[in-house]
Parts: C-alpha cells; sequence; structure tokens
C-alpha cells in the first residue's frame, strides 16, 4: 500500500499541468508543484484548506454548493467533461485555465482529481492573431485613405494657402484661413500616424549608439512651444547597437512628446542608456501624475487615449517600431509617483 501510495504521489508530482486533489468537504489533500507555480502557492500553505481559495467570485461562494449537489444527485456540470474557467492566484491576479475533473475512492471515500491547464500562452497567442488580422484591415484602410484622401487634402490646403494671401493680415478673414489651415494639418498628421502604424517599415539595421539617438531627439524638440519650460537630463550609455536610427527616433519623441504632456509641460523628463546582459535598456520617466491599473492595461491598444485630443496611435506605434526591432516596452508607475517607459532591445552591434 506504501508503495502504491508512493507512486501515486509521484505520478501527481511529475506531471506538467497543475493537478490537485480534494476530498469530498472540498479540502485540499494533493498539490503538486505544478500547482504551486501556477497559482503562487506552496503546497503546505494550502493543503487542509478549503480548494475555493483558488477560485474568485462567484464560483467562490458557490463550489462546496456544487460539490455537495453531486454527491447528493449524482449529476455532473464539470466532472469527467472539462471546460475553461477563470483561476486565482495567491496574488490576487485572475488568469484562464481549463479544468478537467476526475473521481476516484480511496478507502471507500470519495476523492476529486482537477488537473489544471495553464491557458495563458494560449490566449496571448489568440489575442495576437486576432490583433495582427485587425493590422491587416487597418493597413487596407490605411491604404485607401492615403488615396482618396492625402492628395485631396494637399490639393485642398494649397488652395485655402493661395485664398488667404488675399486678404488683409490680422484680419477676420486671415484669422479663420489660418484656423482651417491647422486643422488641414492636423487631420494630415493624423493619416502620416495612421500610416506609420499600419505599415511599420523594416528597420534598417545600422550600428547606432542609443544615446546619441536620445540626445538628438532631444534636441529635435527643443522647437516645440511644449518644451520651453521641460529639462530632458539624459544619463548612462551603452556600446553601438544594430537599430533603424530613425524609427527609434520618432519612437522616443512620442515618449518624450507624452511625459511632457502629463507634466503640463513643465517640469524634468528623465532618459537613461543602459546594458544589461545581451540586452540594451532605455528608459524614460517623468515625475508626473502617473496613471491608474486601468489605463495601463489599455495603454498600447490602438486609438485608446486620455486626451482630449489625441489620436490613440501613439504608444501603439511606439510598441510597433519597438517589436520591429525585436524588443519589448513595458509601462510602469513607481509608488513615488510619476511614469516610466522602459525599452529593451537586442544587443547585438551590426557590423560596421
Amino acid at each position: 500500500m506504501e508503495t502504491a501510495d508512493a507512486s501515486w504521489r509521484a505520478l501527481i508530482d511529475a506531471a506538467v499541468d497543475g493537478m490537485i486533489v480534494i476530498n469530498a468537504r472540498g479540502t485540499i489533500e494533493a498539490f503538486n508543484p505544478s500547482a504551486e507555480r501556477m497559482f503562487g502557492y506552496q503546497a503546505s500553505e494550502v493543503i487542509g484548506s478549503n480548494v475555493s481559495i483558488l477560485m474568485p467570485p462567484p464560483d467562490k461562494e458557490q463550489h462546496d454548493g456544487y460539490l455537495a449537489r453531486y454527491l447528493k444527485t449524482g449529476t455532473r456540470r464539470i466532472i469527467g467533461i472539462g471546460r475553461d474557467v477563470t483561476a486565482l492566484r495567491r496574488d490576487g491576479a485572475q488568469f484562464p485555465v481549463h479544468l478537467s475533473v476526475g473521481e476516484m475512492r480511496v478507502a471507500g471515500e470519495p476523492r476529486f482529481v482537477g488537473i489544471v491547464h495553464d491557458l495563458r500562452a494560449r490566449t496571448r497567442l489568440e489575442e495576437h492573431i486576432r490583433e495582427q488580422a485587425s493590422l491587416a484591415r487597418l493597413g487596407e484602410m490605411a491604404a485607401v485613405l492615403a488615396h482618396e484622401v492625402r492628395n485631396p487634402l494637399a490639393a485642398v490646403s494649397g488652395a485655402i494657402q493661395v485664398l488667404g494671401r488675399r486678404f488683409p493680415e490680422g484680419g477676420q478673414d486671415a484669422t479663420i484661413v489660418r484656423e482651417v489651415l491647422a486643422r488641414l494639418d492636423g487631420l494630415n498628421e493624423l493619416m502620416q500616424e495612421l500610416l506609420l502604424f499600419a505599415r511599420t517599415p523594416k528597420p534598417r539595421l545600422a550600428p547606432v549608439e542609443l544615446r546619441l539617438v536620445l540626445e538628438s531627439t532631444t534636441e529635435l524638440l527643443a522647437s516645440d512651444p511644449l518644451f520651453r519650460a521641460m529639462r530632458v537630463e539624459i544619463g548612462g550609455s551603452a556600446p553601438a547597437v544594430a537599430v533603424d536610427r530613425e524609427l527609434l527616433k520618432i519612437a522616443f519623441h512620442n515618449l518624450m512628446l507624452n511625459a511632457a504632456q502629463a507634466l503640463d509641460g513643465r517640469g524634468t523628463i528623465t532618459a537613461s542608456v543602459s546594458a544589461v546582459g545581451t540586452r540594451q535598456v532605455v528608459t524614460i520617466a517623468d515625475n508626473g501624475p502617473g496613471m491608474s491599473e486601468e489605463v495601463r492595461a489599455k495603454l498600447f491598444q490602438p486609438f485608446f487615449t486620455t486626451k482630449a485630443r489625441g489620436t490613440g496611435l501613439g504608444l501603439a506605434t511606439v510598441r510597433r517600431l519597438v517589436e520591429a526591432h525585436d524588443g519589448a516596452v513595458t509601462v510602469t508607475c513607481p509608488p513615488e509617483g510619476g511614469t516610466a517607459v522602459t525599452i529593451e532591445l537586442p544587443g547585438a552591434a551590426a557590423p560596421e
């Protein structure tokens, strides 16, 4: 019997998926290493507890009722069937899993074995596929807009400028013309942002020092009225790396512009460059008010914006440009306040 019990526990411990054994009262009796990694608990912390601690509401409150109903009526809802459900980690994070439950008898008493398969990787892949399909449709739409709107837009803008020269400078008509031209310029910028986001060009790699890209971006922004009362501090250094200088300049420009807007044009933006292992890391931070977790979760979604007249394409484009370099971008809000955007890029240098 002891040998059989040891073999049974070894089998559970070796399973790739999480395996959890409970008794008829819902009390956890076994919790394998995969379940520990998945849920963030040690086995010693959950054995003897009700399995509902691994469930978010409303399943948490209803589980014991489900179990009692099954033992009384034999009506199955998940046992022997399996389904996708939401699980709860120790840190409070919820995540999707596929749960399969089997029943067995130990010394005549019922036991239930739950096999938990983490679906987060599959969910991310599905989201990525949906996003790529949406981007493909967006690219088609952008091509149509570029053909049908940009050329007529340029013609209209040119005609307005010609007409504007006929009005006395400083008059009401001249003011209206300037406002119309400003709106047309804004529309043209939106079209350019849309095209860049939808059809991100393939990076043309060449050896570049990322600190120099940050410095040239700062010089470019110096002429922007929003930056007149701003200070940008750049620190750190790293060897030259294979990147597309112009594409990264666009990414850094968007991030610094966001930081300046978060500071209402007054304050300090801190940028730094460092080499970490085989990666190079660029961080652009501000000491503004920061943002909520709900906002951070949507930051990289196309057309999501908290600004009155924003397009919602700035950070989405940043991510597209960074990922085109096989890099990654993350946003954090430190407890002391402000927002920090971190870009990680491969650290391999390009041949001269």
